[in-house]
């Protein structure tokens, strides 16, 4: 298909389907409904896989960083405005099932929905790179889907029973383990994520290569062994079996700790997993920690444009005041990465001298931050961090340490290095901003970075095709 069929194409789609989103759904009838709900489904799986084929087409062309885009994921995000990384989970999705052509025909086909299709894809992947195997894996698989009528999550259930029954001896994953190839898969694979749960945790979920694995048990083993002290070093006292409350002193014969499941024996009360997880987040601690004389990081952590990494905690100046300084409460905190945190632990970490309590105004203006050491650049580098937090080009979501500060005013045109001149942005949309009509102002009411997308060919070309168009949305406040 030319390129003018395929824009006419889904334009006509999208006409249609919004013409489908306008109609009168009052007056549909129950078994209407179902059949019209099923039609939807199926025509939301022909365009998923349209979807895929489109950013394989981007990926191959590099078209989006013509529009000022640091990535086709970055791109696809900022498009289908879902959560931070979703547009990572297209790209990668198109990748996997480009080495599973029968997924990819049986997506085109109707045959298996998108989560179907990456249930599958993701978890074939994590094979032994064997094509005839993985291509029996995911045989078998879509067998279920048309079968059984497997969703998702009974797909992702079902594999390991997949995989046994095609290779019952585990000849292939055994054999293939020893094999270097495998190696460079699960190296290829490696991931670590964190994902808040919404009850004030957050889940780790990784995978890597045993060589990794064992670097990095080396490290937190030792750190994990069971801490013992000496009985009652705790505080607390067992009573000894039948022995009354107190003796004939009037001694108490047993004495509570502040731990309710301590027993008082010199042991330590924490399973393996609880071990491993403080051994962690020890490791962290001692690669931060400074020399208290010389400032300097006892470990080798990369500097932030002169500053040290730090924990920053963002609170109002309203709380500040009242709370902190008048009655020794906080209200909940909040990270820079949008991580919100309970009051106790506020004051725990305020406890840290290396932590910068960042003061924070109306509209999250920040109006002060603590510095840890006398030099200017690393302070206003810090204010940046907590009020852009990442690249602040409308999508990209770069951490600070692949950014630069740039001017907006630039400084030889009188431009100052104040907080209301700067905006942080990643190396390419740094160089894209000097060489593209982007702009980019400070807003004068909430102190955040707007920006204005440059007039494009392509969008009075969409406009024409009837295609409604969303200017790139700044980013919130």
């Amino acid at each position: 298909m030319s390129s003018l069929g395929a824009l006419s194409t889904a334009t006509a789609a999208a006409d249609r389907a919004a013409e489908l989103a306008r109609l009168d759904w009052h007056e549909l009838e129950g078994l209407d409904a179902v059949n019209v709900v099923e039609s939807i489904t199926a025509a939301r799986s022909f365009l998923d896989a349209a979807l895929l084929r489109g950013i394989e087409r981007l990926e191959a062309t590099d078209a989006v960083r013509e529009l000022g885009w640091a990535s086709v994921k970055d791109y696809l995000t900022h498009l289908t405005g879902g959560h931070k990384g979703s547009g990572g989970g297209l790209v990668r999705a198109v990748e996997q099932l480009r080495d599973l052509p029968e997924v990819q025909t049986a997506l085109e086909t109707g045959h298996v929905t998108l989560p179907q299709a990456r249930a599958i894809a993701a978890k074939v992947h994590t094979l032994p790179r064997v094509p005839e195997f993985r291509t029996a894996v995911a045989g078998a698989m879509l067998e279920l889907v048309d079968t059984h009528h497997y969703d998702a999550s009974d797909l992702q259930n079902a594999f390991g029973d997949v995989v046994r029954g095609l290779d019952p001896d585990a000849a292939l994953v055994n054999a293939d383990k020893e094999k270097a190839k495998a190696e460079r898969g699960a190296h290829h694979a490696r991931h670590l994520s964190f994902a808040e749960d919404g009850l004030g945790g957050v889940r780790l979920n990784g995978y890597g290569t045993l060589e990794d694995t064992e670097a990095i048990k080396a490290v937190l083993l030792p750190l994990a062994a069971p801490v013992t002290s000496a009985p009652s070093a705790c505080g607390g006292i067992p009573r000894p079996a039948g022995a009354p409350a107190y003796d004939t002193d009037g001694v108490a014969t047993a004495r509570a700790c502040l731990d309710p499941e301590c027993a008082h024996d010199g042991r330590d009360v924490r399973d393996a997993g609880a071990r491993l997880w403080d051994a962690l987040v020890e490791a962290c601690n001692r690669l931060t920690l400074t020399d208290q004389l010389t400032g300097n990081l006892t470990g080798n952590l990369p500097r932030d444009h002169g500053a040290q990494p730090r924990v920053v905690v963002l609170i109002d100046h309203d709380s500040l005041r009242q709370q902190v300084i008048d009655t020794g409460l906080a209200r909940n905190g909040q990270t820079p990465s949008g991580t919100r945190l309970s009051a106790t632990a506020v004051r725990r970490m305020a406890c840290d001298a290396e932590i910068i309590p960042a003061v924070l105004g109306t509209h999250s203006q920040v109006l002060d931050v603590g510095r840890a050491q006398r030099l200017v650049t690393p302070a206003l580098w810090t204010a940046l961090v907590i009020r852009d937090r990442h690249c602040a080009f409308p999508g990209c979501t770069r951490m600070p340490l692949a950014c630069d500060a740039h001017h907006i005013t630039h400084w030889a045109e009188q431009g100052t290095t104040s907080l209301d001149n700067l905006v942080m942005l990643c190396r390419h949309h740094h160089t894209l901003t000097h060489q593209t009509p982007w702009v980019v102002r400070i807003d004068e009411d909430t102190g955040q970075p707007v920006w204005t997308p440059p007039p494009r060919n392509t969008l009075d070309n969409l406009r024409k095709a009837g295609m409604a168009y969303a200017p790139a949305r700044p980013r919130a406040a």
